[in-house]
């Protein structure tokens, strides 16, 4: 799918509330690869689901792009991303993160 065939299949659902429509694009075009984590646990950071726990050692997040973390690893597999991990994801360099 392309970016401009889901911009239209976003535009045929209608007013769609922020967080559902990013519940949608992860439904159509997979999570993102730009992740939050959490002793463990790492979250899509474009819808929040959960996509990973590493605890068990079972999730390799060496492709993600941690939010908040401005490593060369992180830039350097942010640069590998191509625009369905970006599409309405947050910058995951801001220097403020919002809620």
């Amino acid at each position: 799918m392309t970016q401009e065939e889901l911009m239209l299949k976003l535009a045929a659902l209608g007013e769609l509330t922020e967080e559902k429509r990013k519940a949608v694009v992860c439904a159509l075009v997979g999570h993102s690869l730009i992740q939050t984590q959490f002793w463990g646990y790492y979250d899509c950071a474009r819808c929040r689901e959960q996509v990973g726990d590493s605890l068990a050692g079972a999730y390799k997040a060496t492709s993600v792009v941690l939010v908040g973390h401005n490593c060369d690893t992180c830039r350097a597999n942010y640069a590998a991303l191509t625009w369905e991990h970006k599409l309405f994801a947050p910058d995951p360099f801001a220097t403020e993160v919002p809620a």
